[in-house]
């Protein structure tokens, strides 16, 4: 019996050890040659996720577009009734659940009865969204006239999403706006319909996005603290949405990043400028905040903004890693088992030596 078990231990013994060589050389072989094209179906992936938040974040803004639009008919066609604007405008507010608040503004003199300068205006109570608060603003309220804003739609008659602006009551709240021309029975441009939507809330849904995706990847965001982030900027490259609320319209995305290699930053603020779509992201790294990153990028539709998702390179190359160390084990459980089944059949047929 004795004598039956050293053969089958030495046969195992050699078996084991060309086993081990073999696993060794696949491995090597694994990651040398597959773990770059893992890392890049990986960043492709993320890249999927940024344009389902891109979807999420277009849907909102076509919430309040359709906000909009859908009351322009009634406008031109009740102009000679200039007090029941107002009521229209606190129900572009209440029905349209993602706008902040919504105003309409004529040219000068429109409407001598109501002052050079006439403004019906609703908002959502900020202590209880669900009152809405609405003013007839005049003359004395702020003047709007020659404003950039204004004078683009007016004069271009042309639909537009405006840059991010401070709310006028709080002085605080990052507000951004759906703006459409307003006719009269000729055609002429004599309004500006505005729907504002709070940047502070569309920072939070992004936030809320990327915490569900960075919940998927735990080695990387719980363990090793990586986590991607979303942004919204405008096509300079300025903030109009960030979880720390003092860069919302003050700071550059540019001047969070670094070039890592040959990658120049004015190529990547080209691509941004001119609304390009992300492609190859697992070969141009960046660093941003001092953290290598590859950058996800794409434009809003309808608008001159781009969302840029931010994701560190170790979260894809931990998932390219970990997806290989999970091959590796199988194959090594495979091997094991072989082992085994080799030693019991080997002192099997060996018992009788």
């Amino acid at each position: 019996m004795k004598k039956s078990n050293s053969i089958a231990w030495k046969i195992t013994g050699k078996l084991c050890l060309w086993m081990l060589i073999i696993v060794i050389g696949v491995s090597v072989f694994f990651f040398n040659f597959t773990l770059k094209t893992m890392s890049a179906l990986y960043a492709e992936n993320f890249h999927n996720k940024m344009l389902i938040t891109y979807e999420y974040t277009r849907r909102v803004l076509s919430d309040v577009y359709v906000s909009v639009t859908n009351n322009i008919f009634y406008i031109e066609n009740s102009l000679d009734k200039p007090d029941g604007h107002i009521d229209v405008m606190e129900r572009i507010v209440r029905h349209g659940t993602r706008v902040h608040s919504c105003g309409i503004n004529f040219i000068a003199d429109y409407y001598p009865q109501k002052g050079h300068k006439y403004c019906p205006f609703a908002w959502r109570n900020p202590a209880n969204r669900e009152e809405i608060k609405k003013e007839e603003k005049g003359d004395a309220d702020f003047d709007y006239l020659e404003s950039d804003w204004f004078r683009t739609v007016i004069d271009g008659d042309t639909a537009k999403w405006s840059d991010p602006f401070y709310d006028g009551y709080d002085n605080k709240t990052a507000l951004a706006a759906y703006m459409v021309p307003i006719h009269d029975t000729n055609g002429k441009a004599i309004a500006v319909l505005g729907a504002d939507i709070s940047l502070d809330w569309l920072t939070e849904k992004l936030a809320e996005t990327d915490s569900a995706y960075n919940a998927t990847g735990m080695i990387a965001s719980d363990v090793l603290g990586l986590k991607s982030q979303s942004f919204i900027n405008n096509r300079d490259g300025r903030f109009m949405t960030h979880p720390v609320g003092s860069h919302v319209m003050k700071g550059v995305f540019y001047n969070y990043i670094k070039p890592v290699g040959d990658f120049d930053i004015e190529v990547l603020a080209e691509k941004l400028s001119t609304g390009t779509v992300s492609e190859k992201e697992s070969e141009m790294k960046y660093l941003f905040e001092d953290q290598e990153c590859y950058l996800f990028f794409t434009p809003l539709k309808y608008t001159d903004w781009m969302m840029v998702s931010v994701v560190p390179c170790q979260s894809i190359d931990m998932l390219g890693i970990t997806y290989g160390l999970e091959i590796i084990g199988v194959l090594l459980l495979a091997i094991l088992t072989f082992i085994l089944l080799n030693f019991y059949f080997v002192r099997r047929g060996t018992r009788n030596l």
